[in-house]
């Protein structure tokens, strides 16, 4: 059976964007990481990285995040595969196979919703999302709360993978007061989402993290 790794480097921008849920994974589990962050900035909507466009190639599919192991001996491509590595190195993906399947649903249903909102906001009904799609996901993730989580934990009853996720997604919409409206009815969920920022080594993150423009 391998040993874990001696040192990660988590490569990304500096934004939150797709790196954070990782980037939170190690910090709740107390684990220490280079956070190394290309810069970036945006002129009219397109961003401007010249230092990512003389590297990417450099990388197995020209983009990140990626998270490099052991000095570079080997490294993890895309960042749901990060993520579920890390948590499952972490040991916050469940204590069984049966709860970490419910988890990987949730990252899943989160992914849908992303394309549903991207798709909401081309054809100018964003407020149908809000009112429909994620009304109506909240419900199952709450459902799923009811179910199988405890202690303000969506699924089993410890922090996971699925509990940052959802905190994280929650947390990118500008339109923060429709996210609070979806939740009302959704109180075990809401809980779940509540609790994270309350985790103390997340917590501490949160305060101290690059303010970044998402």
């Amino acid at each position: 059976m391998s040993s874990s790794p001696k040192t990660y480097k988590l490569i990304y921008f500096n934004v939150r964007a797709l790196a954070e849920n990782s980037r939170m994974l190690f910090k709740a589990a107390g684990v220490e990481f280079e956070d190394f962050r290309y810069p970036i900035e945006f002129t009219e909507g397109k961003p401007i990285r010249p230092e990512w466009d003389n590297d990417k190639s450099k990388y197995l599919f020209g983009k990140v995040p990626v998270l490099e192991l052991d000095g570079g001996k080997s490294s993890i491509s895309q960042s749901h595969a990060i993520e579920r590595y890390l948590a499952t190195e972490f040991k916050l993906i469940g204590d069984t196979h049966i709860e970490a399947a419910q988890i990987d649903s949730v990252g899943e249903q989160i992914n849908d919703l992303k394309q549903a909102y991207t798709k909401a906001k081309e054809s100018n009904d964003v407020k149908k999302f809000f009112e429909e799609d994620l009304q109506r996901s909240f419900q199952a993730f709450n459902k799923l709360a009811e179910t199988v989580g405890s202690n303000g934990f969506i699924v089993g009853k410890k922090l996971s993978l699925a509990d940052i996720q959802l905190y994280n997604f929650c947390q990118s919409f500008d339109d923060q007061a429709s996210v609070a409206k979806a939740l009302e009815s959704a109180k075990a969920l809401k809980a779940a989402v509540d609790n994270v920022p309350q985790n103390p080594n997340l917590k501490k993150w949160i305060a101290e993290r690059p303010k970044t423009q998402f």
